[in-house]
């Protein structure tokens, strides 16, 4: 008998009890859905999580500080205090002559503003990050409108994060702040009496994600000025004045280095040499590697969550093909008495177990397609509302649907593997007298 009517066969038995038999092939589904959309999520927000970090150059990033032994998510965050290694346009020079490096940007903070003003609405510096850094393309963003810092805005160009856009009404309309003017308060608490400045104007050419919160990105050369406070001193005995500038940057040297690698693979050995220098790096990859991981480790578990419906599932097609096996074993006996080998029998109960599983892998597969063409349809709306200009980023992969696919079949027939072979184990004569 070939396979193609075995597997005629045993749909046309299971067709017998269409009740039974739906019930145990909703069961299969169930468990089918459950393994497909939780693996296709953690897939897809892996695939989403990798597109960001090429998008803005994460895979590719080296974070030099001056203090050793930091991860990548302290790099980021470590403004300097004067106590670790200084980092300025020495190390800078440095690292820009290794060959492995495409781009490299000192990169500080603006610590000096105390509030500004976009449009007639003022908010305050709380809670917000600044960042000032050379646009040469080696910081990036995601951007929801306008341009990144580049020598085209002239230097006092502002990108502003969509938290902010929504603070200022603008959610949605992001767009419609790119070109406005920003002025710029400062802190009276910085610096000796009489160092307070006069405000400062720009304009906003973009709006980004914001990858660390809410705040403003500044050119660097700006940057170091806004930083900086100069004041008058009077001395001497004719009442002569002295006018000094001092700015963080002067005192404690750069935040750090951000460091644009040709090639990701080369990471761990431009670590190991900035290291040897005495100062800190750490690799965004490792960052992206991390959060990879993690996601992973979400997928096991979510995928086992569904291996145990697929498990309730299983005992369901065993209590079926045993019912089977009970309600057929006049049948069998007929069979076994035409000639029908035992190893016959068995391929027939075992082939229709895998039926069961086979249409229950389908129908849970085709369902999971739709599910995902659901959850895309409320998560673009999402992400429109956040400016991510991606869409439909959940999918289901074909390899994963494959796979949910031949487990579904491979578990039908292993849990008719029993009945099955306790069909082919049926005495003929028995069998025959069975009422």
């Amino acid at each position: 008998m070939k396979f193609k009517d075995k597997f005629r066969t045993g749909w046309r038995n299971l067709s017998r009890q269409k009740l039974r038999t739906s019930l145990t092939i909703f069961a299969i589904v169930i468990g089918a859905v459950s393994v497909t959309v939780m693996l296709s999520l953690v897939t897809s927000a892996k695939g989403f999580l990798m597109s960001s970090a090429q998008k803005t150059g994460m895979d590719k990033r080296v974070i030099v500080t001056g203090t050793a032994g930091l991860d990548y998510r302290e790099s980021t965050w470590n403004w300097p205090d004067g106590t670790g290694k200084r980092v300025d346009e020495a190390i800078l020079k440095e690292v820009t002559a290794m060959p492995e490096v495409n781009s490299a940007s000192l990169y500080t903070s603006v610590q000096a503003l105390s509030e500004f003003t976009v449009k007639g609405v003022t908010l305050p510096f709380k809670n917000m990050y600044t960042e000032a850094y050379t646009p040469n393309g080696t910081v990036r963003h995601i951007l929801v409108a306008g341009e990144e810092l580049s020598d085209a805005t002239n230097g006092k160009g502002v990108l502003i994060s969509g938290g902010i856009a929504k603070d200022l009404g603008y959610k949605g309309r992001e767009a419609e702040l790119v070109g406005s003017e920003i002025v710029l308060k400062f802190r009276k608490d910085m610096g000796p009496p009489g160092s307070g400045k006069a405000d400062e104007k720009g304009t906003v050419v973009g709006v980004v994600l914001g990858e660390n919160g809410d705040g403003l990105s500044f050119d660097l050369d700006w940057g170091v000025k806004l930083d900086t406070m100069t004041w008058e001193e009077n001395k001497g005995p004719n009442g002569e004045t002295t006018t000094h500038s001092e700015s963080n940057v002067t005192r404690n040297g750069y935040a750090s280095v951000w460091v644009d690698l040709k090639d990701k693979n080369t990471a761990d050995a431009v670590v190991a040499k900035i290291e040897s220098m005495g100062f800190g790096a750490a690799a965004g990859q490792e960052e992206v590697d991390a959060q990879a991981t993690a996601f992973t480790i979400i997928g096991a578990v979510l995928g086992g969550i569904g291996g145990i419906a697929l498990l309730v599932a299983a005992i369901g097609v065993i209590n079926t093909m045993v019912m089977a096996t009970l309600e057929r074993t006049r049948e069998i006996g007929i069979m076994r008495a035409i000639g029908a080998t035992k190893r016959t029998v068995r391929t027939l109960f075992t082939v229709e177990a895998g039926v069961l599983g086979f249409m229950g892998g389908v129908f849970g597969v085709a369902i999971s397609f739709g599910v995902a063409v659901g959850l895309n349809q409320v998560l673009n709306k999402q992400l429109a509302d956040s400016g991510i200009t991606d869409r439909n980023i959940v999918s289901v992969p074909p390899h994963i649907a494959l796979v949910v696919l031949a487990a579904t079949t491979l578990i039908g027939m292993l849990a008719g593997r029993l009945p099955a072979r306790r069909a082919a184990n049926l005495d003929p004569v028995e069998a025959l007298r069975y009422e």
